[in-house]
């Protein structure tokens, strides 16, 4: 998530010194100054004809107390805390001053940066809605994987060390306020103070907004009373501030609200916050303030992934009703473009029409263009893979495509130790040396199925094993290395002859068993589907010790043979059917559109879901009276337009600013959103 960068101004150098424009304050510093206390030690360094009296004056520019000193501005005192944090602060002054002037003023955890685990969000959010039909599990979590999790959290690093610095200057400036009474310097470190006051307030007002959101109805007078920002800042500013106190007091409300698992986070938190107020650290206060924002956040993701177990049945069962409501939306707005959908499905049906004739076939139904269609389009058609009814699961079909090209990668290379393989092995040593093969290379590529790129590793591994086959190893073959390598480079290129014929094998053979199960599972209602494709995990208990009478057992499972396409089967039949469902009425079983015809001039029936229509679903949770945390039903009302929004609502998870393309698939933004960080 892009932070919002701070106020940025261009440095100059400061007119003030480090020191406040008196007397009394130079000569304290006078020493440091020197570097050593001992005059003569200090002569020595002097120009000559310099006296330390006019040396001193002359190096720190010290005014007379009746000098009149001109008014600053706010940009000057911003200009003058860069360059008291630059000179005084330890070690790390010049990072902590660079970051107070660049890094963003509100927090990387907010009640806006949270607002995607509200619960109208969450039933709102078509994305995690489908989601939620493929995976038990589905739950939140923070996003910090790749380049941008990166910068994430290097920014929010940026942002607690300038907060280190806020926490220094108002140190500071008190220290100096209290050693004067001269009310031209009394003024100036009031503007000081004034002007420092730049991330602090919006910290306590995160912690208090998201706390809030944690706590019961009847205890949110008492968060709001005690976490009043205007009298802390003023308590910190003046230097009365018990951080102590405020910090037993959060420590106890948040025990009582979160996991007994984070009760260790939130002793830590209370202890960083204790020791750096007892021991004026400025780096233990932001560190127990960071980790409070954690443990809050942390504590809304517990609720939102509760709230998601709890709702899986009802958003399940209300996947289709919503969906075409909200697709019948998209059509409306041109967001889906419904001719290319039914091209897509009509060529492929035409294809198929025209084999079954010449094979004296039954002619293939829609479902089966559909299915057929989707399996070349995964397997052979990378660029353009499938029409923008399938937005939804373009990540899904992905990583089909991937585990269906690793399985071939994984055969081409059983292939090559086979053709390498002396003649006079047997076969079932040779078995035994690919299946070993096969364990190393997936440790090889990984997860990422990183074939082309670890063919060095592969040809290593194969010739090993070749060796070990003809009982020669060690030593290694160097020139047999080379010859296999060169094999390798060949043959698991994606558009290689052998590559390209496993593949076609390989749709040939995954076809009649998807046809089979999409006609088995076609007529099933969301719930059921998911029952049957996504079965929960079930953990067998032991039996029970003798003496405690009859067991009721479940009867014994019959034993399958094992098919290594059940998988894949089974997730493209879960696609299939869900698809079909949504978008049969909508696209594929509706009049071919002609190219003139515009979906804002349709007249949609109001009644119906399987038309375009101007209006916006909005889902509603329905709460038990007095309740308001697990919701008992969902209710689906439609409105003119789209959904309302909060005020602010941070770019990445932010539904107002989504952009689609005219192809009706997610823009790169709204991928992010409709994601929501989910695992």
């Amino acid at each position: 998530m892009p932070e919002p960068s701070g106020q940025q101004l261009k440095r100059r150098p400061s007119t003030s010194t480090a020191c406040p424009p008196t007397t009394a304050h130079g000569c304290q510093q006078a020493p440091l100054i020197c570097g050593d206390s001992s005059p003569d030690t200090a002569r020595s360094t002097w120009p000559p004809g310099a006296t330390a009296g006019t040396y001193l004056v002359a190096e720190i520019q010290i005014p007379s107390p009746l000098q009149p000193r001109p008014a600053m501005t706010d940009e000057d005192c911003t200009y003058e805390i860069w360059n008291y944090i630059l000179e005084h602060m330890e070690p790390d002054g010049a990072d902590v001053s660079h970051y107070y002037e660049t890094a963003a003023i509100q927090p990387p955890i907010t009640p806006e940066s949270l607002a995607e685990l509200d619960m109208s969000r969450i039933i709102n959010n078509p994305k995690l809605r489908h989601d939620v039909n493929f995976d038990r599990e589905l739950h939140f979590r923070p996003n910090l994987d790749g380049s941008k999790g990166k910068q994430k959290m290097k920014s929010a690093d940026h942002y607690w060390q300038a907060l280190e610095g806020e926490f220094f200057m108002y140190e500071f400036a008190l220290q100096h306020k209290q050693l004067t009474t001269d009310s031209r310097d009394l003024a100036y470190w009031d503007g000081v103070i004034r002007n420092t006051k730049r991330r602090l307030p919006a910290v306590f007002e995160a912690i208090r907004d998201i706390l809030t959101t944690l706590v019961p109805d009847h205890e949110q007078k008492r968060i709001l009373t005690r976490l009043d920002v205007d009298l802390i800042m003023q308590e910190i500013t003046n230097g009365v501030c018990d951080l102590i106190d405020l910090s037993d007091w959060l420590a106890k409300v948040v025990k009582k609200h979160c996991a007994p698992m984070r009760d260790q986070l939130v002793d830590a938190m209370q202890s960083d916050i204790q020791q750096g107020a007892l021991e004026g650290d400025p780096g233990k206060l932001v560190n127990g303030l960071r980790q409070l924002l954690n443990i809050l956040e942390a504590m809304r993701l517990d609720v939102a992934n509760h709230q998601i177990r709890h709702m899986r049945p009802l958003l399940v069962d209300d996947t289709v009703n919503f969906q075409r409501r909200y697709n019948a939306h998209r059509i409306y707005l041109r967001k889906i473009d419904v001719r290319r959908c039914q091209r897509w499905l009509n060529d492929e049906l035409d294809h198929l029409t025209t084999r079954a004739v010449e094979l004296s076939k039954p002619a293939p139904t829609r479902v089966d263009a559909l299915t057929s269609a989707l399996v070349r389009d995964v397997l052979f058609n990378e660029a353009s893979p499938c029409p923008p009814s399938f937005y939804v699961d373009h990540d899904r079909l992905r990583g089909v495509r991937s585990d269906i090209r690793n399985s071939i990668s994984h055969e081409l290379c059983r292939e090559v130790l086979a053709d390498f393989a002396p003649t006079t092995v047997l076969t079932a040593d040779l078995l035994k040396a690919q299946e070993a093969l096969q364990c190393t290379v997936s440790a090889i590529v990984g997860m990422s199925g990183r074939f082309t790129e670890r063919t060095d590793n592969i040809a290593v591994e194969i010739v090993r094993f070749l060796l070990m086959l003809e009982g020669r190893y060690p030593p290694f073959d160097g020139t047999l290395l080379g010859i296999v390598e060169q094999k390798l480079e060949q043959v698991l290129q994606p558009i290689s002859q052998a590559f390209d014929k496993l593949a076609r094998d390989t749709c040939d053979r995954l076809l009649p068993k998807l046809k089979t199960s999409v006609d088995q599972h076609i007529r099933l209602s969301a719930l059921d589907l998911q029952d049957v494709m996504v079965p929960a995990a079930f953990v067998s208990l032991p039996p029970p010790p003798f003496g405690f009478g009859a067991v009721c057992a479940a009867p014994p499972v019959p034993v399958k043979p094992y098919d290594p396409d059940e998988d894949i089967v089974r997730r493209l039949t879960h696609v299939i059917c869900l698809h079909w469902d949504v978008w049969a009425e909508l696209v594929y079983l509706a009049p071919l559109e002609e190219e003139s015809t515009s979906f804002a001039t349709l007249t949609p029936s109001p009644t119906s879901s399987a038309s375009p229509s101007p209006m916006m679903p909005i889902a509603q949770p329905v709460y038990a009276p007095g309740k308001k945390w697990l919701p008992v039903g969902v209710t689906v009302t439609e409105v003119p337009g789209g959904m309302p929004t909060p005020d602010s609502t941070p770019e990445p998870m932010s539904a107002a600013s989504r952009k689609e393309s005219e192809s009706g698939e997610p823009s790169s933004s709204e991928q992010e959103s409709l994601d929501a960080q989910q695992q």
